[in-house]
């Protein structure tokens, strides 16, 4: 966790409201947002929320890492978005939806402000100034009006948060919902870290023109203005442990950070999950893996069941209800390429996903078996209705994996990944067929049955640890889990001589999950092999019209 991790984490004091850099006509000052609440009544929509005009950053090894505390708070209505896609190739289309009571009222976003599925594109800008006017940085970002930190603002509305905790996707990703629920403030993306010596700093959050005007914000409320007040970190925290704990390796399986990465797990969430920069930590293995998004929000004490209390159902070999069952789904490969491992092996490196249509949740359980001394559970699948558990069966096993940085628990009838010719010959299988399964990307968050805030369901997901005697893994619907194969879990390429094969993947591929359908539980992605012993390439052709080996924009 990095030093802006421990900021993201809560760690930013609110000062006195003192010494505030002058405001322009169009400056939004903590002092005027509070003026905004108390008149709330005949202010309805989205404004700024009262923060205090003096926010704390923190100075460590010459930078300073500072976010600002700028909220947006809806006010007597509530305003969600929805970004939609056909395939990979399409735009994104946006629609706001305005929710007074039983009132809906639907609009849709100006292209030119739409940023695909990560909100709205280039509508937030941060400034940082000496309070004399010089400007010492500007950074203009996509505005994403999800985010894990959440307050209220007014007694009316919802009692807990309804919308996602960030946004965008993969390369596959059809849809995403945003929102701010009536009553609720969600905190901007204002993270900034800039290399400075100068400890009097005055920084601005600003909401583009074309943006505000989508959103109903009022002209002379669209920018922000708070003077920094910059803490030592060493005279806080002491400089001995600061750097283990600050700027330390993120822990295996949960981290969306990159090794040195500064950016925030918080400040990650909000920018999103893009698929073209999968940030995580990678165990000795060749695992890497994406946030758990179940244990983010709450680490310490994890999820409860849906209905607690409620008795538990016995094994049922009987066929459980449709609208009891996953819709799981293969996605092609993406992110492909050819590497030597770090035994000279040459390997075939790729991002393999699959993720549940719904209309119901993918729990799965494991037991340990009768003894303890087995590193093995039985599972059982479990049906669910309304949050409510409605029958199991029983669907395979669970094994303890021991390899470096992994001791947890596989469950090994999820998926199969296999490079194929084209006409369907075994050539290899990748040196990995098993999981511990997680949400890690959001793929269409418009399915019936889809859970937007996965983490708050109370269903928790784990891989636990070699003393486990249970734990449960969860895929939600509208969700997937993404794992890139690389070092000894890619494709072994000794002996594969050059020319075109195929990826194929398989979700469920022993069929002993009950799902609505295996249809749609396959897919191929063509590469061609090239080069030679030590050198291997890999060419990829483009798929729904788009290349995803490059970075996504």
């Amino acid at each position: 966790m990095g030093v802006a991790a421990v900021l993201a984490l809560g760690l930013i004091g609110e000062g006195g409201a003192t010494d505030v850099a002058p405001a322009s006509a169009a400056t939004t000052t903590a002092n005027q947002a509070k003026s905004d609440i108390t008149t709330s009544a005949k202010m309805r929509g989205l404004r700024f929320a009262p923060a205090s005009n003096t926010v704390q950053a923190y100075t460590y090894d010459g930078h300073v890492y500072f976010d600002s505390a700028v909220w947006l708070a809806a006010y007597g209505e509530t305003h969600e978005f929805w970004a939609k896609r056909d395939k990979a190739s399409d735009r994104a289309k946006l629609t706001r939806t305005v929710i007074r009571g039983d009132e809906r009222t639907t609009t849709r976003a100006p292209a030119k402000i739409v940023a695909g599925l990560d909100g709205f594109k280039n509508g937030l800008t941060v400034r940082v100034r000496t309070p004399r006017g010089k400007v010492l940085a500007k950074d203009t970002r996509n505005l994403c009006l999800n985010g894990s930190d959440r307050q209220r603002v007014a007694p009316a509305g919802n009692t807990e948060p309804i919308y996602p905790s960030f946004c965008g996707g993969n390369w596959f990703t059809r849809s995403s919902v945003s929102g701010v629920e009536e009553g609720w403030a969600t905190r901007l993306d204002t993270f900034f870290e800039l290399r400075t010596k100068n400890t009097k700093l005055v920084m601005t959050v600003s909401i583009s023109d074309p943006v505000a005007d989508f959103l109903g914000l009022p002209a002379d409320r669209r920018t922000v203005t708070q003077r920094v007040e910059v803490v030592d970190e060493c005279e806080m925290w002491g400089c001995d442990e600061i750097a283990e704990e600050l700027l330390g390796e993120p822990s295996v399986g949960f981290s969306t950070q990159e090794e040195g990465d500064p950016s925030s797990a918080r400040a990650a969430q909000l920018r999103g999950h893009s698929a073209g920069s999968h940030g995580s930590h990678a165990d000795d293995t060749g695992s890497e893996r994406r946030t758990n998004l179940f244990t983010l929000s709450d680490q310490e004490h994890g999820g409860d069941h849906p209905a607690l209390g409620e008795p538990g159902s016995a094994p049922s070999n009987a066929e459980p209800a449709k609208d009891t069952l996953p819709d799981l789904i293969s996605v092609p490969a993406w992110q492909i390429g050819a590497e030597k491992d770090e035994d000279g092996i040459d390997r075939l490196t790729f991002n393999a996903h699959e993720w549940n249509a719904g209309p119901a949740p993918l729990v799965v359980e494991g037991y340990r078996r009768r003894g303890g001394q087995s590193d093995t559970m039985d599972a059982y699948q479990f049906f669910y209705k309304d949050g409510k558990q409605v029958g199991s069966a029983k669907t395979g096993t669970m094994e303890y994996h021991a390899a470096p940085e992994h001791n947890h628990w596989h469950f090994l009838d999820f998926a199969s990944y296999e490079l194929v010719t084209p006409k369907g010959r075994l050539v290899t299988t990748s040196g990995k067929q098993s999981w511990c399964l997680v949400p890690t990307d959001p793929v269409d968050l418009t399915v019936p049955g889809a859970a937007w805030r996965p983490e708050a369901t109370g269903l928790d997901s784990a891989c636990g640890d070699r003393s486990a005697l249970w734990l449960r893994e969860v895929l939600p619907a509208g969700w997937g889990d993404t794992y890139s194969q690389y070092q000894t879990q890619a494709f072994d390429l000794t002996g594969v001589r050059n020319g075109t094969y195929q990826i194929k993947i398989t979700v469920n591929p022993n069929g002993n999950l009950h799902e609505r359908t295996t249809s749609n539980n396959v897919s191929y992605r063509t590469v061609v092999l090239g080069g030679k012993a030590g050198k291997r390439t890999v060419t990829v052709p483009p798929i729904e019209g788009v290349d995803t080996e490059i970075e996504e924009q």
